[in-house]
């Protein structure tokens, strides 16, 4: 039974990959449910040894390189995501740069606007991988500043031409 749950996890990882991780959940004994990352982060933080003992017996060859292999890969997948929250966090910093010299050279605040959508979708995007992510989230939310200043710039820009008198 040990065997079938050790390599039922191992394949799940290959085939789980599509799925969002706060989606993919796996239930325990005493009715807690524990998300999917969280036990890829424990498998890719095992030493053979662990596993070994996790299996209650010698593994063979296959098992081994199977279990770097996979070891490998959630590593890769750990990386990808921090990437993801790096590049949101820097569309994130963009956006607010590009405002601020918008304040200057009007026709900026455009180039403001699509950096900042895009630290929003970016951060979403590595938010749903990894829900711990912090430069995801604060790339999400120099995204959402940005775009609320955008809006007030343009509610006052409205409000002052409203208010000259042509006459």
């Amino acid at each position: 039974m040990r065997i079938f749950l050790i390599w039922l996890s191992i394949f799940s990882c290959f085939f789980t990959a599509a799925i969002p991780a706060q989606a993919a959940t796996a239930p325990l004994s005493n009715n807690k449910i524990i998300p999917v990352e969280a036990i890829y982060k424990k498998i890719a933080s095992m030493k053979m040894k662990d596993f070994r003992k996790l299996a209650g017996r010698k593994l063979t060859i296959k098992e081994k390189v199977s279990f770097i292999i996979l070891k490998h890969k959630l590593k890769q997948q750990a990386k990808d995501s921090e990437k993801q929250g790096q590049t949101a966090f820097t569309f994130g910093l963009i956006a607010v740069g590009l405002l601020l010299l918008g304040l200057f050279v009007p026709y900026v605040i455009l180039g403001s606007l699509v950096a900042a959508i895009l630290a929003i979708v970016t951060g979403s995007m590595a938010k749903k991988r990894d829900g711990d992510n912090r430069k995801a989230k604060a790339g999400q939310l120099l995204g959402w500043i940005t775009l609320g200043l955008i809006a007030f710039l343009f509610i006052l820009a409205a409000v002052v031409l409203a208010s000259w008198s042509w006459g």
